[in-house]
């Protein structure tokens, strides 16, 4: 890690021009927020909501018209066989509120579109970076090295992926990086509007995503004891700390039965964790650096003066014990172990990475290479880490040694070694189909104001872009006691289609109606926008599944007004909303 004097960091402005306090450089700052802002922001709006993006628009409509995320709306429920998602009134408390708020204020000035529900947590993204960069100039005072941290998260597929989500992780990912920098400044000079300002800053993450807190407190907390803080320092932290669950009170009350019952587990501690560790391994910090890199600062660690830790390391051990604490902590609690519960600690692990490049680039320079061959290598390195994640060791093969199920893990197989950066550049510069799109286009075609649909898959978008629907799925059938209007299913979806034409069978036998039956082809994929990089399809498919669409007999009118094709009709329910 980089010594004590932020002179020596490398490649640093101060160190290049002989100056004792190097000016904050503002075009290296500019370059990456813009390269940031360009990858979260072009073509947002262009892909259809997904499941879990049109659970968080859905009720942040109902915070725009209520007042409060509520799950039931005329006949629409929120729901996804998940316990705990609402109380006894349909107040939602599986989620913190503040994304919701978030969203319903970006809906109501750019109106209900895709675009305007991922707004805010792209723009999230985008500061992310931003304060990524002024926190490492802060502290090293090398535009260098923030250029290189903030870089490399800004070109990070997972985090731009989850970035341009309407979802929490943005948010989250600000707020935790908030939360670590003021957290930095008190344990550094505790003044009163530090110790608050960092009670704020908790109180703003756990209204943000709860969970992100609940796996990092117990690395800040931690941390505190290699950083060999003072009685001063402790107080104000133990201030701020006070002060953040005097805040976080109404949010305990209200989300009191989520927090305490959780959720529900369905896999082992230890391949869990291995499998965040193959997370941070392949998309923020590769384990090939990070362990001989943690090696040589413990060492270095110990042999630092008595009762003394300077800022740069006091950094770099709360980097290091939060990274820890999240991985761990999701591993316990939550249910599947997913890469978007480690993507709030992303910078930190950017951050890390590019101290070690540097590191690695005075070892080079000072002992072993030339001036002029160490440059080009350092370049090649950071870009070569920007863009794939071939430095990373195979964490994976670890999971599969153990015998996990692959689908307890919700991964697929594929080449170890990607460049996942080029598939996000064909996906922001080329259309996407996905069978949630199809679903929309049909139900605009064949669904009027105030009717019925089923929907086996996708109830969460359509009610968001078809407010007007009483909507149902599989999920809450049982509250659908007449003929639906319209029925849809996807065939891939395990056994869930035969429900569907089950249930019609039944329908039409119990009611003595009937129900006309459009068959097309769709893309085979599912979830369309998952985040997950794992699952993600930067394309679209080129395989198809059947779509079976159901309508009443009496709309008859509807069907014969569309292309008598199926190509032609295909075509018609393909096309962008």
């Amino acid at each position: 890690m980089p010594d004590d004097n932020p002179e020596h960091c490398g490649i640093s402005d101060a160190a290049d021009k002989g100056e004792d306090k190097p000016s904050f450089r503002l075009p290296p700052f500019l370059l990456v927020t813009a390269v940031s802002a360009v990858l979260c922001f072009y073509g947002l709006g262009t892909r259809t909501l997904w499941e879990d993006e049109g659970e968080t628009a859905v009720l942040a409509q109902r915070a725009l018209s209520l007042g409060i995320p509520k799950a039931l709306s005329g006949n629409n429920l929120v729901y996804q066989s998940v316990s705990n998602s609402y109380d006894k009134t349909y107040r939602w408390i599986f989620h913190p509120w503040g994304q919701f708020y978030v969203t319903a204020a970006s809906l109501a000035v750019f109106g209900q579109t895709a675009f305007a529900a991922r707004f805010p947590f792209a723009l999230c993204g985008v500061l992310t970076v931003a304060l990524l960069y002024v926190f490492i100039w802060r502290h090293w005072r090398s535009s260098v090295i923030a250029f290189l941290g903030a870089m490399l998260l800004a070109a990070s597929v997972a985090f731009i992926i989850h970035c341009r989500q309407c979802r929490y992780y943005g948010l989250s990912s600000l707020t935790a990086l908030i939360v670590v920098a003021v957290f930095i400044e008190v344990v550094n000079k505790p003044s009163w509007r530090w110790w608050i300002g960092l009670a704020m800053a908790l109180a703003a993450q756990f209204y943000a995503d709860f969970g992100t807190l609940m796996v990092m407190l117990p690395g800040l907390l931690l941390s505190l004891w290699p950083m060999k803080v003072g009685k001063k320092e402790l107080i104000a932290a133990a201030k701020s700390f006070a002060l953040a669950f005097l805040l976080i009170i109404p949010g305990l009350v209200l989300h009191w039965e989520k927090l305490t019952v959780g959720g529900e587990g369905g896999h082992d501690f230890f391949v869990a964790l291995l499998k965040y560790i193959h997370y941070f391994d392949v998309w923020s910090i590769p384990l090939l650096f990070a362990v001989p890199a943690g090696g040589v600062f413990i060492w270095r660690l110990f042999r630092s003066r008595k009762g003394y830790v300077s800022e740069q390391k006091r950094i770099v051990i709360v980097c290091c014990f939060v990274i820890l604490s999240a991985a761990v902590g999701m591993a316990k609690v939550a249910p599947v172990p997913f890469m978007r519960y480690i993507v709030p600690q992303m910078s930190l692990a950017k951050l890390l990475l590019a101290l070690i490049l540097v590191e690695c680039y005075n070892l080079l320079c000072s002992k072993y290479l030339p001036l002029w061959s160490a440059k080009p290598l350092f370049a090649v390195t950071a870009t070569v880490l920007a863009f794939t994640n071939i430095f990373s060791l195979p964490v994976q093969y670890l999971v599969d040694a153990y015998k996990e199920p692959e689908s307890r893990l919700h991964s697929q197989p594929g080449l170890f070694a990607r460049i996942n950066f080029v598939g996000l550049m064909y996906e922001l510069t080329h259309d996407f189909i996905c069978c949630n799109r199809v679903a929309l286009n049909a139900v605009d075609d064949l669904a009027e104001a105030g009717e019925t649909v089923l929907i086996d898959y996708g109830d969460l978008p359509l009610m968001f872009y078809r407010p007007d629907l009483s909507v149902y799925s599989l999920n809450t059938l049982s509250e659908l006691h007449n003929p639906p209007d319209l029925a849809i299913s996807y065939q891939t979806i395990y056994y869930r289609n035969y429900y569907i034409e089950n249930y019609i069978r039944d329908v039409q036998t119990r009611y003595k109606c009937n129900y006309l039956c459009v068959k097309i082809s769709v893309p085979e994929e599912l979830c369309g926008n998952i985040p997950e990089p794992d699952q993600h399809d930067f394309a679209t498919p080129s395989k198809r599944f059947p779509f079976q669409i159901y309508l009443r007999s009496n709309h008859k009118d509807r069907i014969n007004k569309l292309p008598l094709t199926i190509k032609a009709l295909e075509t018609r329910w393909y096309r962008p909303r």
